[in-house]
């Protein structure tokens, strides 16, 4: 008799939900997230642009972003108005990485991330 059991993986997303993390991106190395309960603010090491973000925990899992602040934004560089919102999901979590969906507003497009928590 061979007996089977599956055990589903619950994400701790929670484990995100707070601190500093790096993006895993190579479009976007050294790009940093720093987050706290009511803010996250997203800085790009070799850039002096930063902003701030309104951030709002719909569940576990599921996050927005409402635009706050651009800081030091270069004259002529087109950026959204303060009106944008980003709707992001973490679908994935091991260890101290986890993987984000990302969609602005209405928009249908998703943009999928990887993050690692550092601190």
């Amino acid at each position: 008799m061979t007996t089977t059991v599956v055990f589903s993986q619950q994400l701790k997303c929670a484990d995100f939900k707070t601190g500093t993390f790096k993006l895993l991106d190579a479009n976007a190395p050294n790009y940093f997230i720093t987050r706290n309960d009511t803010l996250q603010t997203e800085t790009a090491e070799k850039s002096i642009i930063s902003t701030d973000f309104y951030i709002r925990w719909d569940d576990e899992c599921h996050y927005e972003l409402t635009l706050k602040k651009i800081y030091h934004r270069p004259a002529g560089l087109k950026m959204p108005d303060k009106t944008i919102r980003l709707f992001v999901h973490i679908y994935k979590v091991s260890g101290d990485t986890c993987w984000v969906e990302t969609r602005a507003g209405t928009t249908k497009y998703v943009s999928k991330k990887r993050m690692v928590k550092i601190r």
